[in-house]
């Protein structure tokens, strides 16, 4: 008789809660900073090999927080499909209720200035302004709690 479990889907697996994952010419790593927030960040190339594969990583990893911070500060090259796992993140944060910021090396900021021309990614010009925009965005989801 085969054996029964739980199977994970769109939960992390807390064993794999520091680890990191080599996709392509990418690295991505996820790291608990605190109960409500994950910070996802990702070094190397994002290209089509690996964009999807990013979006996937992001969906698996904000299952139980919050807010996300995707640092993408160390990407020393990005492409169209990068672009398209930053939308689908965008579509997945929104529908899972989880608030995000993203951080942007040259190549990032420059693509997006190109395929994201009104900003509606929330692009932060640096760490010390996307962990502020995140604490206020939680202490608007507090006062909406106790307001409701």
């Amino acid at each position: 008789m085969p054996g029964s479990g739980t199977t994970r889907l769109y939960r992390p697996d807390p064993t794999s809660a520091e680890a990191a994952k080599q996709c392509g010419a990418a690295v991505f790593a996820v790291h608990r900073r605190n109960p409500l927030r994950t910070e996802i960040t990702v070094t190397g190339d994002i290209d089509a090999a690996n964009g999807r594969a990013l979006g996937h990583y992001v969906e698996r990893h904000t299952g139980t927080n919050t807010q996300l911070l995707l640092d993408l500060r160390a990407v020393d090259f990005f492409g169209s499909q990068g672009f398209t796992a930053l939308f689908y993140i965008s579509v997945h944060c929104s529908r899972s209720d989880v608030d995000w910021i993203l951080l942007g090396s040259p190549p990032v900021r420059r693509l997006l200035s190109i395929c994201d021309p009104e900003g509606e990614l929330p692009l932060a010009a640096d760490f010390e302004t996307a962990i502020a925009r995140l604490n206020q965005q939680a202490r608007r989801r507090l006062r909406a709690a106790f307001a409701g």
